[in-house]
């Protein structure tokens, strides 16, 4: 009876502990720019953060909606950022200045979460007929007619734990110059460090 205890003990505390490493992985760790401290510096460790600057305005990741997601649907694969606009802050939290960044890619459709590993060190040019940019701030959706600007995917890499892929890593940079409602906008020193795997990878 003693050694069934100690053998469920022990796989109980091998599955927590499983558990825990994968909890931890969803967290966010936010490292200064060295030019720019209130935004996450570039990384490439999956640390959950992204930032930009909305004109003079900081664009962030916050602690209480997941960063990024990635939605394979109606032909096209859309990559979104979601945070607030306004104060710094990893843990600010306000509803009225809810924020997203979506990047709809045509031509690009991963079948599964590992298959965003073909992202690695693409280039995408942002006023091509393959990519459409579009802004949500609060539950408004605004046009964005894009000038010029890029998406960088650096790196895309595997993060496994104990043999099994848990989620792809994607890394890169973003700049922007729009109109948005006709108001010429600039999104400059845009950076993410983002983990994608089963539970933000949708497929429909």
């Amino acid at each position: 009876m003693k050694i069934n205890l100690i053998k469920i003990t022990t796989g109980l505390v091998i599955t927590l502990a499983s558990c825990s490493k994968e909890f931890e992985l969803d967290k966010s760790v936010f490292i200064p720019d060295k030019d720019y401290p209130d935004l996450p510096a570039y990384t490439e460790w999956g640390y959950n953060t992204f930032g930009a600057l909305y004109d003079r305005e900081l664009f962030l990741y916050n602690e209480f909606s997941v960063p990024a997601k990635v939605i394979n649907s109606g032909g096209k694969t859309s990559f979104t950022l979601k945070g607030h606009k306004g104060q710094s802050g990893s843990y600010y939290y306000n509803n009225d200045n809810s924020m997203s960044l979506n990047f709809d890619l045509y031509g690009f459709l991963p079948a599964s979460f590992s298959n965003l590993i073909e992202l690695n060190d693409t280039i995408i040019d942002l006023t091509g007929p393959l990519c459409k940019v579009s802004l949500m701030v609060d539950t408004v959706k605004h046009q964005v007619a894009v000038l010029n600007g890029t998406l960088n995917f650096k790196r895309a890499q595997n993060l496994i734990v104990d043999r099994n892929q848990i989620e792809v890593i994607l890394s890169g940079t973003f700049e922007i110059q729009a109109l948005i409602e006709n108001e010429p906008t600039s999104i400059t020193a845009g950076k993410f460090d983002v983990g994608i795997g089963p539970d933000n990878f949708f497929k429909y």
